[in-house]
């Protein structure tokens, strides 16, 4: 597109050069026939000389004139449109490189002039941040590497505005404010330049599902004590597969209304696994919980890392004492899903928030919004809950994958409505 803005750039170019060589013609040849009169007396000034006949001036000098008039709005008719018919491939090649200068800036700001790389890895991949815990009083606890979520999936989790408002904020008391608005040192238009970058560091969907699958087989092969590479993994995938056909077929037969209506069986199944009305219920719990502490890339994938305290610090490991100043784990286990920067979703929290397991899976994909509230609780609105299914951007018509499957997010479902 930029090569088309390009020549059509240059066809009006060269129209204009065209235009101009003639004009300059034009004032030459006038110029050369009106010479300086030498005086009255001696030579006729130019109006009372005998001019060309009415015969040469009617024929070929005014065919001449009117033939070289023509050529010109020829040219002139025929060059502009055929110049402005690229001013659509003119219009997007400036958006597109824009978006390139923008990005590059973004980038420039990401290496340095934020540092965001320190904490969040090159490309936005993940990392650590170190981070100093202290107790209500304010007293030194520990000092922890604080995982920092991988970035280049992070328009896949929450829209451009979501992420303007936690560059410009900051999140969790652990990522600082960057903008002014927050009292960071970036301004609104550096912010976008960032936003710029990370729209360019999203990885493609092929790319989010191996990453995520990976982490879950991990949590499997943890589970039952083996390789992530062993046939067991996939054995036990297996049995979960069957567990959710099972659930459905269910579903199915206690209602006949809903054949041929595949989201409204899945939707039935779903309540069945999470009541523990179907055979396999526990398995699939166990899947939701795997999903649910996933540590790939930093847990940027899971719930724990905002559902569970001291999650996102590996609180039950215990470190180098010389280097966290703290003797022992922070925690003996984790309270899982008992709350942190997310509320706490044990004791039934998410039954009293959502009717339905179905509605409940449906919140966990679309994620909160700025200013929606969600539940029969109405909470929210800060838009600070990442969604997991699918996103679109409605003001660049784009569609960022899903960071978890419809069947992972309806398992996470079951393992919380049990907390």
């Amino acid at each position: 597109m930029l090569l088309a803005a390009s020549t059509q750039r240059t066809i009006g170019f060269v129209i204009l050069g065209i235009v101009f060589v003639g004009y300059v013609v034009y004032l030459i040849l006038n110029s050369r026939s009106a010479r300086d009169e030498v005086g009255s007396e001696i030579e006729l000034a130019p109006n009372r000389r005998p001019y060309l006949e009415d015969e040469e001036l009617e024929g070929s000098k005014l065919d001449k004139s009117l033939l070289a008039g023509l050529a010109m709005l020829a040219i002139i008719g025929v060059g502009l449109p055929l110049y402005w018919l690229g001013e659509p491939g003119r219009h997007e090649g400036l958006i597109k490189d824009t978006d390139r200068i923008f990005a590059d800036r973004g980038g420039e700001l990401y290496v340095e002039g934020s540092d965001c790389q320190r904490c969040h890895g090159a490309d936005g991949t993940g990392g650590s941040a170190p981070y100093t815990l202290t107790d209500a009083e304010g007293n030194f606890v520990a000092t922890v590497a604080w995982t920092a979520p991988a970035l280049n999936t992070v328009l896949s989790r929450f829209s451009e505005d979501e992420v303007r408002h936690v560059l410009n904020y900051g999140r969790n008391n652990v990522m600082p404010a960057w903008g002014t608005p927050g009292g960071g040192p970036l301004t609104p238009q550096q912010v976008d330049y960032l936003i710029y970058y990370l729209r360019r560091i999203q990885i493609p969907e092929s790319e989010l599902r191996q990453i995520v699958d990976t982490g879950v087989r991990e949590g499997i092969a943890e589970h039952l004590g083996v390789a992530a590479d062993d046939g067991a993994v996939d054995e036990w995938l297996g049995a979960v597969d069957a567990a959710v056909e099972e659930a459905r077929a269910m579903a199915l037969a206690a209602d006949q209304s809903l054949a041929g209506n595949a989201e409204a069986i899945r939707r039935a199944g779903l309540e069945l696994l999470a009541s523990g009305q179907a055979p396999g219920s526990e398995l699939y719990r166990s899947y939701g919980e795997i999903i649910f502490n996933n540590g790939a890339a930093g847990g940027t994938y899971s719930c724990a890392r905002c559902h569970t305290y001291g999650w996102s610090f590996d609180a039950t490991t215990d470190g180098d004492d010389s280097i966290d100043g703290h003797a022992g784990p922070i925690l003996a286990a984790y309270n899982h899903g008992g709350g942190f920067f997310g509320p706490n979703l044990t004791g039934g929290s998410t039954l009293d928030q959502f009717e339905t397991a179905a509605l409940h899976s449906d919140f966990i994909s679309a994620g909160q919004s700025i200013g929606q509230t969600y539940g029969r609780g109405g909470s929210g609105g800060n838009g600070q809950m990442p969604g997991f299914g699918p996103r679109t951007d409605d003001g660049l018509d784009v569609v960022y994958p899903a960071t978890l499957t419809q069947d992972q997010i309806d398992a996470v479902v079951a393992f919380e409505r049990n907390l």
